[in-house]
């Protein structure tokens, strides 16, 4: 415990200046700046995001094979902070949070969808990467805490991506068009991990291309919430424990 709790307060604190000033530039901008505001936003996740491979909180293999802190308890902490943020920027953001659409159509075909959608980006890579999880040293005790990473974090990314972004274009452009530019956007926000955080280059640019895209058809169809069953589904399958 005394152990998970260092890992992350050194998380928050690596974080603190850039997040300051984030802070001060989401404050000093007004509400009615709305595509502004959502790129702060986009830009601090990516911060966030990114600063968790140089402190050893995940890392990405040359076959996109994604491993995760082997402390299953920061990796639920970190879903349960996502989550925590989300509710804050219902409080923060209520311009924002009207872009939201959660759900949409049919709830069940939403849930169906999404997690079909998330297998089929996630399986093949998973048979490929030869992931066995009995085979793999304490995966099962390690696993909860993923799963709270995998659907509390990549909700938190969803709402950014494909709810406030595509929300926001799905007013200015078709909804089809909103989804592209929403799935192209994702792909590009993943450009500095995998050019120079990792330097993996285009297959982490195609894996986060193809998945962005499938996220945004199945948010412009389903909407958020089927949209994070496929993202968190996908990451949930080729992830594994992270031993140094």
């Amino acid at each position: 415990m005394t152990s998970a709790f260092g890992v992350l307060v050194n998380y928050l604190f690596h974080l603190l200046p850039g997040l300051l000033l984030f802070g001060v530039w989401w404050a000093a901008t007004p509400r009615s700046l709305v595509a502004m505001r959502i790129l702060i936003l986009l830009a601090a996740f990516v911060l966030m995001r990114d600063a968790m491979t140089p402190l050893d909180l995940w890392a990405v293999g040359s076959d996109v094979q994604i491993a995760f802190s082997a402390n299953t308890l920061v990796l639920g902490a970190l879903g349960c902070l996502s989550l925590l943020l989300i509710m804050l920027l219902a409080r923060a953001a209520p311009e924002l949070w009207r872009l939201v659409v959660w759900v949409k159509g049919s709830g069940l075909a939403g849930v169906v969808v999404g997690l079909a959608v998330g297998c089929l980006i996630g399986m093949p890579l998973r048979l490929y990467q030869a992931i066995d999880g009995a085979a793999i040293p304490g995966y099962w005790a390690w696993l909860p805490g993923m799963v709270v990473l995998a659907y509390g974090a990549n909700a938190l990314e969803e709402l950014l991506f494909r709810g406030f972004l595509q929300g926001y274009l799905e007013q200015q452009v078709t909804p089809l068009r909103a989804a592209l530019i929403s799935g192209v956007a994702f792909a590009a926000c993943h450009a500095f991990l995998a050019l120079s955080v990792t330097r993996l280059g285009w297959p982490v640019l195609l894996f986060t291309l193809l998945e962005g895209l499938a996220c945004a058809l199945v948010r412009m169809r389903y909407g958020v919430l089927a949209a994070t069953l496929t993202h968190g589904t996908a990451i949930l399958l080729i992830a594994v424990p992270y031993t140094r």
